[in-house]
């Protein structure tokens, strides 16, 4: 004698068992749409970085709040103004020493009283 299980209760058993995995499986391809959205906004827009302008401002308005004391503002000044010269590509040169610099007379007027060559004569 051979058992035959009726299509109700095989049914019953297969979808016992199917829909938990049909659960887990649907939470994992959400996940990972959720995960290449994710990475797709951060790739996009997730460079947020404050400008050392932005930053000298903050320190700045923690200073005059007494926050920061003027020693470390002083500090963080010279760090930022230097890169804010690095950002600016600045390059400081040494001026050159005053012997170098040879500066010229400014050219004297014509002492003649002869009229400039354009033959122009004043009246």
């Amino acid at each position: 004698m051979t058992a035959t299980v009726p299509l109700g209760l095989f049914a019953a058993a297969v979808l016992k068992n199917f829909l938990p995995l049909l659960y887990v499986a649907a939470a994992f391809v959400v996940g990972t749409v959720l995960i290449m959205l994710a990475n797709r906004w951060r790739r996009k827009g997730g460079n947020y970085t404050i400008s050392a302008n932005d930053q000298l401002a903050q320190y700045r308005a923690l200073y005059e709040q007494g926050a920061i004391s003027e020693e470390e503002y002083k500090k963080l000044r010279s760090l930022l103004g230097g890169e804010i010269r690095k950002g600016l590509d600045l390059k400081t040169s040494p001026s050159p020493p005053a012997s170098a610099v040879r500066q010229e007379a400014p050219p004297s007027p014509p002492t003649t009283d002869e009229p400039p060559a354009t033959g122009i004569r004043p009246t």
